[in-house]
C-alpha cells in the first residue's frame, strides 16, 4: 500500500474529525480500496456507504445521519440541542413531502411542505465539531412557541428566554411568526417580558 495515500487518509481523518469520505478521498487521487484495506487493518470503520471514520475518533450521529440523506434538515427538539438549550436530543428531521424514508431507524421523520421545510435552514454546529444541515436559532424558538404544549409553562419559559438571549437576529422572529401564522403569540410573549 502507498504510504503518502495513507498518511494522507490519516490526514484528512485529523482535519474532519475522524471522518473520511470516498468522495473526499477521490478529490485526492485516492481510491476506496485504500479506505477498504485500512479498514481490514483496523484504522478505519465504515459508518455509511461511502463514509468512514478512523479508529479512535467519537462517532456523530447527527453528521452521519445528515451525510446519508442529505434532505435532513434537524428540527424542532434536536435544533434546541444543536443550539445549546436541551441536553438530551430526540433525533427528529424534516423532509420534502416526496423523500423516501424507510431506511431511517430511530429518528422522527417528518415531511412537510416546502415553505416549513425551507424556511430557516441554515447549518450548525454538532458536539463534536461537524456541520450539518439544521434550523437557525430563530426558527427553532418560533418551532418551540408552536409546538409549546409539548412543555411544562416553567420550561418553555425558560427555554424561550434563553434562546431569546442567545439569538443574534430577533428580527427574524416576527418574520418566522408571520410565516407560521403565530404573530399573536409572540406579540403576547413579547408583552409579558
Amino acid at each position: 500500500m502507498d504510504k503518502k495515500k495513507t498518511e494522507l487518509l490519516f490526514d484528512l481523518a485529523e482535519a474532519n474529525d475522524g471522518y473520511v469520505s470516498v468522495a473526499n478521498a477521490a478529490s485526492f487521487g485516492i481510491a476506496q480500496t485504500y479506505l477498504c484495506a485500512l479498514e481490514e487493518e483496523g484504522f478505519f470503520l465504515k459508518v455509511s456507504k461511502g463514509l468512514y471514520i478512523r479508529k479512535g475518533y467519537t462517532r456523530d450521529d447527527f453528521f452521519e445521519l445528515a451525510f446519508r440523506y442529505h434532505k435532513a434538515v434537524f428540527s424542532f427538539h434536536s435544533a434546541l440541542f444543536l443550539h445549546g438549550l436541551i441536553k438530551q436530543p430526540r433525533i427528529e428531521v424534516n423532509l420534502p413531502h416526496n423523500y423516501f424514508t424507510s431506511g431511517i431507524e430511530g429518528v422522527t421523520c417528518r415531511h412537510v411542505g416546502n415553505k416549513e421545510y425551507s424556511l430557516g435552514q441554515s447549518f450548525v454546529v454538532t458536539p463534536q465539531g461537524n456541520l450539518v444541515n439544521s434550523y437557525d436559532l430563530e426558527r427553532t424558538l418560533i418551532d418551540l412557541l408552536r409546538h409549546r404544549e409539548e412543555f411544562d409553562k416553567e420550561t418553555f419559559l425558560s427555554l424561550w428566554h434563553q434562546g431569546k438571549e442567545k439569538s443574534p437576529y430577533p428580527e427574524k422572529l416576527r418574520l418566522y411568526a408571520e410565516a407560521f401564522h403565530v404573530e399573536g403569540e409572540l406579540s403576547l410573549l413579547e408583552y409579558l417580558d
